[in-house]
This record gives structure tokens, sequence and C-alpha cells, in this order.
């Protein structure tokens, strides 16, 4: 009977787990958790999870995927990197503790690492990961409905009702934004981000196999396929520039498919339809193919273009995109400051500064921020930002990039630890993009789209604790899994 209700627990967290992650900062899970931004409701059913049955299936000999080998070794580099951290003279900053900062991150990495175990190992069969699939689908239709209401309720009356600033509250610890919609995130970056770590990944994977959960068709078009649409509307009103770009990655896998499939089909048709002579300049087959590209690639530069120009008009702060100048001071900064984007890079170079100085083994899980005061630029002083967060907030400053993050706190070592898992992951589905099953190749190309969209998504976030790319590539781990079994 304690089993029966142990499983029970344990189907009800994992739903509960998967549908909530839609959610960020709750308020009430940060007073919770103590934290002051990521606080995702999910963090608690992962606990429970880890407690009630994680532990007790590794104690009875459950095994875990080769591809969590190298993320094991980078937890562990990332703990000799935080104890060398000790023997290093750590400047002071605010009154904060060097000891709490590290035990925090060290505790954030450690939940990101837990999402990944939890969403590899808990599917064990091709229905749990269908009804996984379902109740992501379902948490983004909540996602993406609360977030129409929000483009309604600016776009159409200018303004966001009472109740709904309410409701926000209660879900999250910022308030809503103007022009941009949030949904049920902290700020429009961060929706941006669990839109293309997560949703958009398995939702544009379906769409690309014509796959669907569901049997229901109306003319041809599958719920996923209306999910993806309503995905990359919701992504395009955040107005996340990186959000933009990860997408972007995203997509060119798919533009490259399809490219390569249309210049063998074109070249094909060419060499059939036109008696080529041998003495002609196309007798090779290399020249049809070139001009091919060059022209695919004029088509899509110019597609770039145009797209810059739409994103100026639309967006203010890319009023001065085309207005770069070499004739001022620090003419690259300046050009970031203009399209506010200077505070970030000013971080970045003070992440680099710190990871030239210990490039090993880097200074430690959470220990960045106290070095900021020696590493920020000149030139950085002068943003409004950054003399706010120095002089007025009671809080540490953090680089606000994952690849440097990485370099700056656990050194060359840690980096290519972390790049190697993301290397053996990619690996690991190349060969499963075109398995007999389909539910395992849909899964597989999903976690094509995290990979590439990642180093994008990573030069705008840099919390371990956010959920979404963990999930996303454990689900693609424990689809591997399931498709290794039944060879």
């Amino acid at each position: 009977m304690t089993n029966k209700w142990l499983d029970l627990a344990t189907k009800f967290c994992w739903v509960a787990l998967l549908f909530l992650l839609p959610i960020t900062s709750m308020p009430l899970v940060a007073r919770l958790l103590g934290s002051d931004t990521v606080a995702v409701p999910s963090i608690l059913f992962l606990t429970i999870i880890l407690f009630i049955w994680f532990i007790p299936y590794i104690i009875k000999n459950g095994r875990l995927a080769t591809s969590s080998i190298p993320i094991i070794i980078f937890l562990l580099s990332s703990l000799v990197s935080t104890g060398f951290s000790f023997f290093i003279d750590i400047p002071t900053f605010k009154d904060i503790s060097t000891i709490r900062s590290s035990l925090q991150s060290i505790a954030t990495l450690c939940i990101g690492i837990s999402f990944y175990f939890i969403a590899a190992t808990y599917p064990r069969n091709e229905k749990d990961l269908k009804k996984v699939f379902s109740i992501i689908n379902w948490s983004g239709v909540l996602m993406l409905a609360w977030c129409a209401v929000q483009a309604i309720s600016w776009f159409g009356f200018h303004r966001y009702f009472p109740w709904m600033f309410d409701l926000q509250g209660i879900i999250s610890s910022r308030v809503l934004y103007h022009h941009r919609v949030t949904g049920f995130a902290l700020e429009p970056s961060w929706l941006a981000h669990q839109l293309n770590m997560l949703y958009l990944p398995f939702w544009l994977a379906a769409s690309v196999k014509r796959y669907s959960i569901y049997s229901y068709r109306f003319i041809g078009i599958t719920f996923e396929n209306l999910l993806l649409a309503g995905g990359i509307t919701t992504l395009i009103l955040t107005l996340s520039r990186v959000g933009y770009l990860a997408f972007l990655c995203m997509i060119s896998v798919v533009l490259i498919r399809a490219n390569i499939t249309l210049i063998n089909w074109i070249k094909k048709k060419w060499v059939e339809k036109i008696r080529i002579k041998s003495t002609s300049f196309f007798k090779g087959t290399w020249q049809i193919t070139t001009i091919i590209v060059l022209l695919l690639i004029s088509v899509y530069f110019l597609l770039l273009v145009s797209g810059a120009f739409l994103l100026r008009r639309i967006d203010p702060r890319m009023e001065l995109l085309f207005s770069f100048s070499l004739f001022r001071d620090n003419p690259i900064l300046s050009y970031f400051t203009n399209l506010q984007f200077g505070e970030r890079a000013i971080y970045w170079l003070a992440g680099w500064g710190i990871f030239n100085d210990y490039p090993i083994l880097g200074v430690g899980l959470g220990n960045a921020g106290f070095f900021f005061p020696q590493k920020i630029v000149p030139y950085g002083w002068n943003l409004i930002e950054v003399r706010k967060l120095f002089y007025r907030t009671s809080y540490i400053l953090n680089i606000k990039n994952l690849w440097v993050r990485l370099l700056a706190e656990t050194g060359i070592v840690g980096f290519a630890l972390f790049c190697s898992w993301l290397i053996m992951f990619f690996l690991m589905i190349r060969d499963k993009l075109k398995s007999t099953k389909i539910i395992v190749s849909v899964f597989a190309l999903a976690g094509l789209f995290t990979l590439v969209a990642l180093p994008a998504e990573g030069f705008s976030v840099d919390s371990f604790a956010l959920p979404y790319w963990w999930v996303s590539l454990g689900l693609v781990t424990a689809a591997m899994l399931l498709d290794k079994k039944k060879a």
C-alpha cells in the first residue's frame, strides 16, 4: 500500500513539475526558497520526487545514461573550483558572505542537474513520453492564452486592467511590461528563454516530422502546428533580441536541411533537361551547386537585412542599429550602449577579465561578482545602470552570460567539461534523427533544436536554476534510452 501511494505521489509531482514550468518567479515560492529572482514552483515538486523516487531508484542500482557522465564530472570540477577559491584573495563586497554566495550557486547548479536527471530517468516507455508531450502542450496552451490576454489588453486598449496586475502579482515578482508580453515569467527575455529552450523545439520538431500525439487533424493541421504558430507569435511579442537569434538558429537547421534537398532536386532537373556538353562550363555538377548556393545565400542575406530594418521600426531599442561610428571613444561599447546593450557587454568584459586572471579553475561558483569593482572597464562607470546596481542595491552583480560565467567561475577546465557534455549529447542524438520510431526521431530533433539555440540563449541567461534546457535535454535523453532498449 505504501509503494502505491508513493507511486501516485510521484506521478502527481511529475505532472505538476512539468505543468508549472511557465512560472519562473512566484513570490510565495521565492519566500520559501529565499531567492530574489529564480523561484520556479517546479523546484518544490522536484525536491519531493528526489526524495521519494530518485534517491531510492539510485540506491536500488538504477542506471543513469552514459551522457550523464560529463555533467557529473563538471559538477565535481565546479566543486573543486569552489573549494580552491578559499585559497584566493576574494575582495569584500557589500558585506556579502562569499561562503553563502558559493553555497547558493552550488545549490542552483545541483537543482539544474537534478531537473536533468529526473527528466532523463522518470519517463520509461513510449506512453510516458507521449504523456510528457501532452503536459507540455497544455501548459503551453495556458501560457500562450495569458500572453494573448496581455497582448490584446495592451495593443487593443493601450493599458492593462487592474485584475491583470493582481493576477500577475500572485504569479510573478514583477509587474507587466509595456509593449512586451511576459506570460508567467519574470520578464520578457525569460519568457523567450522558456519558449526557445523547451516549448518551441518540441512543437517545431513535431511540425517538421508531421507528427502529433493526437489523432485528430483539421484539414491536415495538427494541434502542435497551432501551438508552434502561437509560440512564434508570442516570441515576437517578447521583443527579446537574443530570443530572436536563438529561434533563428533553430530555423537555420530546418532551412539547411530543406536547402540541401532543394539543391539536389534542382541539380538533378537541370542536368536532365539541359543536355550539358562536355566543353561547357557546366560540365560538372559542382558549378551548378555553387551557383544555387550563392543565390540562396543572397536571398537569405536580403531577408536578414529586411528583418533588421523591420526590427528597427518595431523595437525602439534598435533605432540606432545602423549608426555605428569609429570616431567615438570605445566605438564598440558606444554602439552597444546605443542599442541598450552596453551594460551587458560591460558585465561580459568584467567576467572575461576575471577569467584572464584565473584561467584554469576560475574563482569558484558565485564568486565572480566580488571582483566586479576591479574589473569594470572605465567606460562602464559612465552607464547609469552600472552605477545604480553598484551603489543603490544590496545584492551581488552577475555576469549575465552563461559562457563567460563558466569561464570566470569554473575556468577552462569547467568550461571544457560542460561543452564536452553538449558535444556528447549532439553525437548521441545525431544518429537518432532518422529513427524508425517516430516519437524518438521527434525528441531527437527537439534536442537538436535546443542544442543549436542554447549558445545564443547563453548570452542572455546565466542561471543554472532555470530548468528549461535541463528538462528538454533530459526528456531527449529518456527518448534515446528508450530507443536503445528497443534496439
